[in-house]
């Protein structure tokens, strides 16, 4: 069986509903394995709650990460094989996800650090399979049990203590996503709160996805972030990226004042929106209108009046006239400036 096709053969992530706060957490992780895994691999794709709550999808090759989140008390390895009202435990859950004939690592993470005995073991990434013998044994018996299986192979399982912040996860988020920008561009992001925002409202809205998926492409692309895809994030949020706002106004400045003092509220309102995900995918659309039309769009009066018909309807309906002609400006003037989008 391809890579592939044994992927889109395991179980959906049917965990039920989960708190706000988890769901936050879930993510925020999540984008921290982004940062991580771009340092790491050559090509890679972290996919948000499908299979498992987090995955790391790279070359011949599969992590499951199941978060778990504790305000007080720990897990030991009793408790992450106790199966509850008829449901897989902890450990039975992600074990599920594995296969001997796949490259394969399944991780619980978790804020608290996994208790041996009486003790907390607080190494941040225990293997479970190299725990004391007979906690092995018991573990094996149990998901043996739980999964009805014959052999059970813990080498690649692991247990990851992450002393995540539950209150304000995002200010750590928020800081290693800076540090990694200056790491990876050289240089501090333009913004670093929007840069945020793009990033996680981009996550939440893979994770959030829910129509039926039954192509292994189409997982990837709709419910991960590639490295590709997160480039192009860091990339639109250089000091140096071309922007086109310097261009949009000194357009304006040619306007009548009336019209001036509309189009600069226009420019200011859709700045304030510059995160979303929704734009980002338009921009794209009309970026791509433009360039293969550029013969055409002489002058910024004729690009307004061909792109209106085309592309004013995809707008959000609180999108003004004068909100989405400074939208095509934008962009025309990053196309013709020699930028990207």
């Amino acid at each position: 069986m391809s890579y592939s096709d044994f992927y889109m053969s395991l179980p959906l992530d049917l965990s039920g509903s989960r708190t706000k706060n988890r769901f936050r957490v879930e993510l925020l992780w999540g984008i921290s394995k982004l940062i991580d895994a771009h340092k790491m691999y050559e090509d890679f794709t972290v996919v948000f709650d499908f299979k498992c709550d987090i995955e790391l999808h790279y070359q011949n090759g599969l992590d499951f990460y199941q978060i778990k989140t504790k305000n007080k008390g720990n897990y030991s390895h009793k408790t992450l094989t106790s199966c509850l009202k008829n449901s897989n435990s902890v450990l039975g859950k992600l074990y599920a996800l594995y296969s001997p004939d796949q490259k394969i690592k399944l991780a619980i993470v978790c804020n608290k650090p996994l208790k041996i005995g009486k003790e907390e073991d607080i190494r941040p990434e225990i293997c479970i399979g190299e725990l004391k013998t007979e906690i092995v044994d018991d573990i094996v018996e149990k998901l043996k049990e739980e999964l009805s299986l014959t052999e059970v192979n813990l080498e690649n399982t692991f247990y990851i203590c992450d002393g995540m912040d539950l209150l304000n996860p995002q200010h750590a988020i928020l800081g290693k996503l800076v540090e990694s920008f200056q790491e990876i561009k050289n240089e501090e992001p333009n913004n670093p709160n929007a840069l945020y925002r793009l990033v996680s409202e981009t996550a939440q809205k893979k994770a959030s996805y829910e129509m039926e998926i039954t192509d292994y492409r189409d997982v990837l692309s709709k419910k991960g972030i590639s490295k590709s895809d997160f480039d192009k994030m860091l990339e639109s949020h250089r000091k140096k990226s071309v922007t086109g706002i310097e261009q949009t106004k000194d357009f304006i400045k040619t306007l009548l004042p009336k019209e001036r003092r509309i189009y600069n509220k226009a420019l200011t309102d859709l700045l304030e929106n510059d995160h979303s995900h929704d734009l980002n995918i338009l921009k794209v659309s009309i970026f791509q209108f433009i360039e293969s039309n550029e013969d055409e769009l002489t002058n910024e009066t004729i690009l307004i009046n061909v792109l209106s018909p085309v592309f004013d309807e995809e707008f959000p309906v609180e999108y003004s006239r004068e909100m989405k002609n400074v939208f095509y400006l934008r962009l025309f003037y990053i196309y013709v400036e020699g930028g990207e989008v």
